[in-house]
């Protein structure tokens, strides 16, 4: 109909929707029990499948700390390098040349070719090729 539809909107608003299936979960991803309730959060099964007894979980606070402080450094170091005139920009950038393109229309638009017609061979003639009999 020609409607835009926001997909980030309709997901939020369907988040405690019961997935079709026969895996009792809801489209967030949490198993569900009884009553339809939130028997395991989705937080507490990807830290299961993550291995929290490894030392990882991507929802644990200390590893978002350590992943924000990793970004920070980065974007600084960025920063640092271009104050410092490090990283060239796009003003300094030479243009790139590109090849031109093999077996192009235009490349054979271009090309100047001669023509020459010859004559018909007759084909009474008998020193032709062809079939001597059909």
């Amino acid at each position: 109909m020609g409607q835009s539809i926001d997909m980030d909107a309709l997901k939020l608003a369907n988040e405690k929707t019961t997935a079709v299936g026969n895996m009792r979960v809801n489209a967030r991803g949490d198993i569900l029990g009884a009553g339809k309730s939130v028997a395991i959060p989705r937080n507490q099964i990807m830290d299961q499948v993550y291995g929290i007894e490894q030392g990882y979980s991507p929802n644990d606070p200390t590893e978002l700390a350590r992943r924000d402080a990793m970004i920070q450094a980065s974007n600084a170091k960025e920063l640092n390098d271009l104050a410092n005139n490090l990283i060239v920009t796009n003003k300094e950038k030479t243009p790139e040349t590109k090849p031109a393109a093999r077996g192009s229309l235009a490349d054979s638009v271009a090309k100047q070719t001669t023509v020459t017609q010859e004559p018909i061979p007759d084909p009474r003639n008998p020193k032709s090729n062809g079939p001597s009999r059909i």
